[in-house]
């Protein structure tokens, strides 16, 4: 899984005018400075680059709890060890960038900052999540809340927070949904016509939605009372596991839990994915639910 860096509470002053000189260099290079006497020790081992870089989320001062930037790390430098070359050329840039940033500081209230992050495409998020939601990479554990600036913390890699459009799941099936049926209705000439000028990629949203904590016991024992065979049609599983060559069926429960079902093993049957695809949308769902189709069909 791809890991990320957090940085927390940066001066969004700061990364505003990053983000208003990137709108007229849009390739350009800019520069983070974290208030720190030590090197972030996973830059420092394995330092991005242009070609290999690393997603990179923010906090700001004012919102310490909120990812409220995102963009990518393409380099690291202790500054301790640049040249005066390399200090008089990051100098020249980040007067003429980031001009309140004004230069490279060694020093902030006594204490000696080493780190310096070269950053591109930075932007500011409209789907701000809660630190809460990203996982340490050290421990699996969630982000705690944070009660003052700097810092920084190794997390998951949140691939989908810098899509801006977030719908709601289950309104995005039933949009589709309805929009398979319209289309059905369309004739030949009309469908063809549109594909003619569909996009070739389909568009990337967010979407939101619930799910349900389930007993792994109960998984457990339907799949040894199923003994490899569906529960509906009786038939053996249609093949087996690649990851531990195990009959593949899928443990559906008859009463759905969306819709006040228990997650018990009286509840809950071993399907094949065709038998499961018919308890949920076929023209029998309505009897398999009522009767509880493991006693009564097969």
């Amino acid at each position: 899984m791809e890991t990320a860096l957090f940085l927390n509470g940066v001066y969004e002053d700061v990364l505003e005018e990053i983000i208003k000189s990137k709108e007229i260099n849009p390739n350009m290079v800019f520069y983070l400075q974290p208030y720190s006497t030590s090197a972030i020790k996973q830059l420092k081992n394995s330092p991005p680059s242009l070609q290999i870089s690393v997603p990179l989320y923010l906090s700001t001062t004012v919102q310490l709890n909120q990812i409220c930037y995102m963009a990518d790390i393409v380099g690291w430098e202790d500054k301790n060890g640049l040249s005066k070359e390399r200090l008089t050329f990051l100098n020249s840039q980040i007067k003429k960038n980031q001009p309140n940033e004004d230069e490279i500081y060694f020093q902030v209230n006594g204490k000696t900052c080493v780190n310096l992050i070269s950053i591109v495409n930075l932007k500011k998020l409209t789907n701000q999540l809660s630190v809460g939601n990203l996982i340490k990479a050290s421990d699996k554990k969630p982000l705690k809340n944070r009660t003052r600036s700097g810092g920084w913390s190794y997390v998951h890699a949140l691939p989908l927070l810098s899509i801006e459009k977030t719908i709601v799941k289950d309104q995005l099936y039933d949009e589709f949904e309805k929009s398979v049926s319209q289309s059905l209705k369309d004739d030949d000439e009309s469908i063809n016509d549109r594909l003619a000028n569909a996009p070739k990629f389909p568009e990337k949203v967010q979407t939101i939605s619930y799910d349900y904590r389930r007993n792994e016991d109960v998984v457990a024992a339907v799949l040894k009372r199923a003994n490899g065979k569906c529960e509906l049609c009786k038939l053996e599983a249609p093949f087996l596991k690649a990851s531990n060559s195990s009959p593949y069926l899928e443990v559906h429960h008859w009463i759905l839990l969306s819709e006040g079902g228990e997650d018990t093993v009286d509840n809950a049957g071993a399907l094949c994915p065709n038998c499961h695809k018919e308890a949920h949308f076929g023209q029998n769902q309505e009897y398999i639910k009522s009767n509880k189709a493991i006693k009564t069909i097969g």
